[in-house]
């Protein structure tokens, strides 16, 4: 009790240490030392991040099926709360593209438009899922996310891909029309082929089109750097740094290029050809709290309660990790899911749908060499300057333009090259990512992914449940020297000095059978365990003594010592002897602590050998001397 009481107390203490706390605001770590010199490079990455997350919340709203305000609602309060609690310099928070696709699968319809839901819903879910991040990173939980593979997680992010892609394959090709699947949207699709807008797909296509050369521009434009004996004169320098800013901003390039193209074709009286994002709420939002009143909130929220915090997390500890390891730092998991946590909860207060890290942002914050967590600053502030000035442009913002920043940005999240991986590697790793990724398309990626954790569950306890008995050939044992005895016996018999000569333990290995279980033993593999060594001990012409060596059992739980109780007593009655030998000395304390009856442990397969024939040697020498 008293080194319970010391543990506590000690634990305690240091969760209420200065330098804990520091831990928890890295804010107070990083700032002291921060330079002048890092100032001109978080203001490059904090500008240019914030024109590529413009335009991406904008088009992520519409994943989300909310109104496209709602992105930009969501873009900058992480940005701000992550500079005080974030341990990573590159992160950068806000809407993402699997987030919002996870929000549109739990929302109520909005009866003034079929596509849209209404947002507060999913304001409140954002709310709901800063809380339980909060909480589990409080109490060091983030472990939890570890019980999902990196199968289950590549299936629900290829789906979800695809998922979205298609989802936008109608305001590409200028149809209208609700789906709530992925098999709902290619049967839409066809069936409203007709409405196709020739307009919509010319602009659509178009843009896919500059945004993939854009990409190719960015992507040649740093090609120099991987030469190290190659210095560009200064004016190729500048060349080659515009290029591969344009080729960054793109999909802000896209968004101004096409919003000029509709308002020149409205100005002409031809604008209605082509479907326009309209009008959009003007103003930063109101700082006020999500509406807790709202009807059914349970059962419109469903499982993504539990389903959009835990894919948050691992969206944004992965993102965290990755580039934690490129750049020399390390972030700290527990620590994120606070920051992630509030960073949900405070969004929730100015109308913020649920954000985690985004991989596309965070690639650009680091190759822009952001220094400090304050280059999310000038991106969210840059977000509150377009929703205070610049929400009457956006009207004129195509459909098909977002749709194809919107598919040209989930299309590289298809990981296909892990399909052909896990061929190489493990084959049952594979099946759980095609389970993954078939559910996902075929029933929704929250169901589908719950349903690829259930199938990696039972393959991950399948082995403990059914753990390998092996029997074990003892003459196949090498023959050690052992000298210590059994340790229920003291002195050797003196009916045994006869025996003293000759080593009668090793003749005595066949009149045995060895059984070896590969693996700790636990509550799920009990029953197994116990049925299978009465079968197979009773599986033999003449019944013999069993030893069941514990070399390989690390742990065993309260369910399978009575089970084993059950099996000693079950072959006392057959007139068998059950013995355990290589017992580890934490599980021979539980034996000892339960009082198992008839309990009969040999610190070694060849110590279990020679009791069990010395043993027996009585047994045939006291037969002997009665006849």
């Amino acid at each position: 009790m008293d080194d319970v009481r010391v543990a506590l107390r000690d634990g305690a203490a240091n969760y209420c240490s200065l330098s804990a706390w520091k831990r928890r605001f890295p804010l107070s770590i990083w700032l002291p030392k921060y330079k002048a010199s890092y100032l001109l490079s978080d203001i490059i990455a904090g500008f240019t991040v914030g024109l590529t997350v413009i335009p991406q919340a904008l088009a992520y709203a519409s994943i989300a099926k909310l109104h496209i305000q709602y992105g930009l609602y969501s873009a900058f309060m992480g940005c701000f709360v992550y500079f005080f609690l974030g341990t990573s310099k590159d992160v950068s928070v806000g809407p993402t593209a699997i987030m919002s696709l996870l929000v549109s699968m739990y929302g109520e319809k909005d009866p003034n438009d079929k596509e849209l839901h209404l947002p507060e819903y999913a304001v409140l879910m954002a709310f709901i899922c800063g809380c339980i991040q909060f909480a589990l990173g409080f109490f060091h939980l983030g472990a939890l996310t570890g019980f999902i593979s990196s199968a289950v997680i590549a299936g629900f992010t290829s789906a979800s891909a695809i998922t979205i892609a298609m989802g936008q394959v109608k305001h590409i090709l200028g149809q209208s029309f609700h789906g709530d699947t992925f098999l709902d949207d290619i049967i839409l699709t066809f069936k409203h082929i007709k409405e196709v807008n020739g307009w919509d797909v010319l602009l659509g296509v178009s843009s896919m089109v500059i945004l993939y050369l854009l990409q190719k521009v960015k992507n040649d434009a740093v090609k120099w750097e991987k030469d190290e004996d190659y210095t560009p004169t200064t004016s190729k320098l500048l060349a080659w740094k515009f290029l591969w800013f344009v080729g960054t901003s793109k999909n802000a390039v896209i968004v101004i290029m096409t919003a000029i193209i509709a308002w020149t074709l409205e100005y002409t009286h031809k604008s209605g050809k082509i479907a326009l994002t309209g009008n959009v709420t003007e103003g930063i939002p109101m700082f006020e709290p999500p509406e807790f009143g709202i009807p059914d909130v349970f059962q419109v929220l469903n499982v993504g309660i539990v389903i959009i915090p835990l894919i948050g997390y691992l969206e944004a500890i992965s993102i965290g990790k990755s580039f934690g390891r490129q750049n020399n730092y390390k972030v700290e998991p527990n620590q994120e899911l606070i920051a992630l946590g509030i960073c949900n909860v405070a969004g929730s207060f100015v109308s913020s749908y649920p954000v985690t890290g985004s991989f596309s942002r965070t690639a650009i914050n680091s190759q822009c060499g952001v220094k400090t967590p304050a280059g999310g600053l000038i991106t969210g502030g840059l977000v509150l300057l377009s929703l205070q000035f610049l929400t009457p442009a956006f009207y004129y913002i195509p459909k098909a333009s977002l749709a194809a920043v919107i598919i040209m940005a989930v299309i590289k999240m298809v990981n296909y090259r892990i399909f052909i991986a896990l061929w190489k590697v493990r084959k049952l790793d594979l099946l759980v990512l095609i389970i993954t990724f078939i559910m996902c398309l075929c029933i929704g990626v929250a169901y589908g992914t719950l349903i690829g954790i259930g199938v990696d569950i039972m393959i991950l306890l399948y082995p403990i449940a059914r753990p390998r008995i092996r029997h074990v050939d003892p003459s196949a044992r090498q023959h050690y020297d052992i000298t210590p005895k059994a340790q229920h016996s003291t002195e050797s018999s003196p009916l045994l000095s006869n025996l003293q000569q000759v080593p009668y333990h090793q003749i005595y290995r066949d009149s045995v059978l060895v059984f070896e279980v590969d693996r700790s033993m636990r509550f799920p593999a009990s029953e197994y365990i116990v049925e299978s060594l009465y079968q197979l001990s009773l599986g033999v012409p003449h019944p013999k003594p069993v030893i069941l060596d514990f070399t390989h059992v690390t742990g065993v739980d309260y369910t399978m010592i009575e089970s084993l109780h059950d099996a000693l007593e079950d072959f006392g009655k057959a007139g068998i002897k059950l013995v355990f030998c290589s017992v580890k000395d934490e599980i021979k304390d539980q034996f000892l602590a339960y009082d198992l009856k008839s309990l009969v442990v040999y610190s070694s397969y060849e110590s279990a050998i020679q009791g069990l024939a010395e043993e027996n040697a009585i047994d045939e020498a006291a037969a002997h001397l009665n006849t």
